[in-house]
């Protein structure tokens, strides 16, 4: 029986990591939480709780939910509560389309900060207000990962093979710990570099505080560690890049929990991430929302992204930093509303 009922909960686990990307979520309810009836919780923005007596969630009559995932580089890292992935899932039940909008990380944002310092500011269970007047796209849920947690959930499966979606090189990974590191220059070299340089160009001249990363695009083996550079390189590539860089990372881990061995190794995946997620989810409203959204292979998947190729220009902030703000002018989200509305029809 219980064998049986692991199966089950596989299927739902790889049902909602092809259509939603709701693998972190989904993993953190226990097999007790989900079948036996426990006392009343009240769910809260930083855990996943249920009970029998759940309500069903309001269903969108249109078909049509928005659920924004926001991946985080937690503990042990500079910025650790900066957002590294900000994606709204925009799932069409009507039409059987999947759109993944990529909001990058550098955009500036009202209060004159870049959005992905948002959810540290204000919690990640408020971010989905932001992101609406940005895009104009309805939030229905939100889920944040904390992908530090991702070393030990991959090295719990032996490592995952990870299919590279594009080969790039960072040269610039920086190697915790070595943050502050001097190189071998002198207080006079330092001094007269800080004179000359600022901000990142400032940090690239102290090259020993890095290691350089190169994947070449294939499938490639991946043990936590080198998973968590994988998933937060900055400069091999885009905003974008990253983000894909991200779902690859979440279909490894689906591909790996396919095969029979990892069955009996669910348990601890699901208390790892139990320890990395933070959502409004609850198992009463994704059990309903499967329903839903019925054959995950009717499902066409397409992408959305916000460049200066399309809506954004590059700039700086008023103390130096490299930001992105709209074409139409800096805080007016009009035209990002308009291209993303005209891309999902």
């Amino acid at each position: 029986m219980i064998f049986k009922m692991k199966r089950i909960l596989l299927y739902l686990i790889l049902f909602v990591v092809l259509i939603l990307g709701f693998l972190a979520s989904y993993l953190t309810l226990t097999f007790s939480k989900v079948f036996v009836k426990k006392p009343t919780v009240t769910p809260t923005p930083t855990t996943i709780s249920y009970t029998k007596s759940t309500p069903a969630p309001i269903i969108n009559p249109k078909g049509v939910f928005n659920l924004l995932f926001l991946g985080y580089g937690g503990a042990g890292h500079s910025g650790a509560l900066l957002t590294d992935s900000i994606i709204i899932i925009h799932v069409d039940t009507n039409t059987g389309k999947v759109a993944l909008i990529s909001v990058p990380r550098d955009l500036w944002i009202p209060g004159n900060h870049k959005i992905n310092a948002e959810g540290s500011i204000n919690g990640f269970q408020n971010v989905g207000g932001t992101i609406e007047n940005i895009t104009g796209q309805h939030i229905d849920y939100f889920v944040s990962v904390d992908f530090g947690g991702f070393i030990k959930l991959i090295d719990d499966l032996s490592g995952v093979t990870v299919q590279v979606p594009v080969t790039f090189d960072d040269p610039f990974y920086p190697i915790t710990g070595l943050e502050n590191e001097t190189c071998g220059k002198s207080a006079d070299e330092i001094a007269q570099l800080k004179a000359k340089y600022s901000g990142a160009q400032l940090e690239f001249q102290f090259t020993c505080r890095y290691e350089h990363l190169h994947f070449d695009k294939g499938p490639t083996n991946l043990d936590g560690t080198t998973a968590l550079k994988f998933v937060r390189s900055r400069h091999g590539d885009s905003d974008f890049g990253r983000s894909l860089r991200q779902f690859a990372v979440l279909i490894g881990i689906e591909n790996k929990l396919i095969s029979l061995k990892s069955l009996g190794k669910l348990d601890d995946m699901i208390n790892t991430l139990s320890n990395i997620v933070k959502t409004d989810l609850t198992a009463g409203t994704i059990k309903t929302l499967l329903n839903v959204f019925g054959d995950p292979e009717k499902y066409k998947i397409g992408q959305i992204q916000l460049t200066t190729d399309n809506v954004l220009v590059e700039g700086k902030s008023a103390d130096g930093q490299y930001i992105l703000t709209p074409k139409a002018g800096n805080f007016n989200f009009s035209g990002i509303k308009s291209y993303i509305s005209s891309n999902l029809q």
